[in-house]
């Protein structure tokens, strides 16, 4: 995750108008580790409004982690425990009756709440039958307000799904018909995701090759394929021209002519007309090295997303000062007519930047979501990115930058 004081940011913003950013420590390496991928076969493909880009047709794409890449290495289970900073034992039986949880049921959980100096607020820890029994919208609350913090790194750092319904997310997999009856229940949904939290309810029910196996499915992301359409040859030097930022049009021009001299059926990938870093990542997950054992921060998306247009990816970037100056240097702010490589970053109400991904084109981002090395370059929907970041801002604001030599 990114985070920026909201002092620094208002004082940048005056002084140079130029963005800023804050590295913190993530988790996630460069790659070009292919991912399995499977068209999904329940929503339709859908069609974008027409721009400078082209025409695009969004068809929807599950990938999941190779197995190799899940790690045989769990933490003990440990018992469940809410921690609730700057919260009192009577604003959470509050909290709680109004989710409607039972009488019987609150006044079990604030039997084991505790003041905690340490946050400054309180600890309990509710009966894991009790969590087991929660319905959809009550787990659902209580969950989303947990994961508000870190310091409930279970709810913080869900597994999480775009999908409407367990069957989008779990469907086809190979896992035990009774491993997913246990997941079944303990599923919550939350701003169009669907999230899962209590993997340590379940664990020792399962043997470690099917846990291995839960773990890979809960770690499917959801994301689209893309291919793009011209209508009329004559849009190919506009299109171009947009596709070709970066001093590549002359290298997408062809592809486009091809395209459009096949009239209205003719369409390609637009995997083929990003930059090389976008050609080599997407669909993809982090291959971790030993080198990237030996750095204090690793490749993330602000790594990502400044290197959208590099030949080859320049860790540089992975140095906060670096990063900053090429930022205040190389970027200005601005609030409209996106182009493909502008890069938005994703700001909560505290002023602090959680999250930043590459603009393509209609509402379209390319973006590494989450820190884990289970978590693909993918492409989305702007509106998607802020669900998936549900938890860490509420009202998220948007700040554009783009590059000043493109």
């Amino acid at each position: 995750m990114i985070a920026v004081p909201r002092p620094w940011l208002i004082a940048l913003l005056l002084l140079v108008m130029t963005p800023w950013i804050v590295i913190g420590v993530m988790f996630a390496s460069r790659s070009d580790a292919t991912a399995s991928a499977n068209h999904e076969d329940a929503a339709p493909s859908t069609t974008t409004a027409s721009g400078p880009w082209g025409r695009l047709t969004m068809s929807p794409l599950v990938v999941s982690p190779p197995i190799e890449y899940v790690s045989t290495q769990f933490d003990p289970v440990e018992p469940p425990v809410w921690r609730l900073p700057h919260v009192t034992v009577d604003e959470l039986t509050a909290f709680l009756a109004a989710t409607g949880m039972a009488r019987p049921d609150l006044d079990s959980i604030r039997a084991t709440a505790r003041p905690d100096a340490a946050i400054k607020g309180v600890v309990a820890s509710p009966d894991p039958g009790l969590l087991r029994r929660l319905d959809p919208a009550m787990r659902s609350r209580i969950y989303v307000t947990l994961g508000r913090t870190t310091q409930n790194p279970a709810h913080a750092h869900s597994y999480r799904f775009l999908g409407r319904s367990a069957e989008d997310w779990l469907g086809g997999s190979s896992i035990a018909g009774r491993t997913r009856a246990l997941v079944e229940p303990l599923i919550y949904a939350n701003d169009g995701f669907l999230h899962f939290a209590d993997l340590d309810l379940i664990r020792s029910e399962l043997d470690q090759e099917e846990l291995l196996r839960l773990v890979k499915v809960l770690n499917r992301h959801a994301t689209m394929a893309i291919s793009l359409s011209i209508d009329d040859v004559a849009q190919v030097a506009a299109v171009a021209e947009y596709w070709g930022r970066g001093g590549r049009r002359t290298d997408v021009r062809p592809l486009l002519e091809s395209i459009a001299s096949r009239g209205p059926g003719g369409s390609i990938d637009i995997v083929h007309l990003l930059p090389a870093f976008g050609r080599d990542h997407l669909y993809r997950y982090p291959r971790i090295t030993a080198a990237d054992l030996d750095r204090p921060v690793i490749a993330n998306c602000l790594w990502t997303a400044l290197n959208f247009f590099s030949q080859e990816p320049d860790d540089r970037f992975l140095d906060v000062p670096h990063a900053l100056d090429t930022l205040r240097r190389d970027y200005y702010i601005i609030e409209q007519n996106f182009q493909l490589g502008d890069i938005i970053a994703f700001v909560d109400r505290e002023g602090d930047i959680f999250h930043a991904a590459v603009y393509l084109a209609g509402n379209l981002v390319f973006s590494k979501n989450g820190t884990s090395p289970l978590a693909p370059w993918t492409i989305m929907s702007i509106d998607q990115v802020e669900g998936f970041y549900d938890t860490r801002a509420e009202e998220p604001q948007r700040i554009v930058h783009r590059r000043k030599d493109l």
